[in-house]
């Protein structure tokens, strides 16, 4: 993922891409960018302003299954999230079953105020920034 800071049309001059760029990038290394593989097109802007598409998945040997770019979520500033799916049963070359369920993992510490810290830092931050409410959503 790059946050670029880099539009498309700024990787090209004339029918020349232009080295060093993100699409030269892209190409140099064989990498798909999603949005293009999944929706025939990239998003309008990754930021608050209109026709600011600057920041970047792409991958190698991965199937991305959906991209989309996140609602923005004011006050925000800057840019706007991505979110990728990915297969991980390709991803890590294995088989796996939709039907079993893993069991739950404890986030554990042997420092209590550590963990009781994070476990606060946490729930405060989805309360604030109504994590909740934003990936009903998606």
């Amino acid at each position: 993922m790059l946050d670029a800071n880099q539009s498309g049309m700024e990787c090209w001059k004339g029918k020349n891409i232009q080295p060093y760029t993100i699409e030269w990038l892209r190409q140099q290394r064989g990498m798909v960018d999603p949005f293009i593989q999944l929706l025939s097109k990239r998003p309008n802007s990754t930021t608050l302003t209109p026709n600011r598409d600057i920041d970047y998945v792409l991958t190698y040997g991965i199937n991305a299954s959906a991209i989309t770019t996140l609602s923005p979520n004011i006050p925000l500033i800057s840019d706007l999230g991505i979110i990728l799916d990915i297969d991980l049963g390709t991803y890590f070359s294995s088989n796996y079953s939709n039907i079993a369920t893993p069991s739950p993992r404890i986030l554990t510490s042997g420092n209590t105020r550590s963990a009781t810290s994070y476990i606060k830092y946490f729930l405060t931050q989805v309360e604030n920034h109504n994590i909740i409410e934003r990936t009903h959503h998606c």
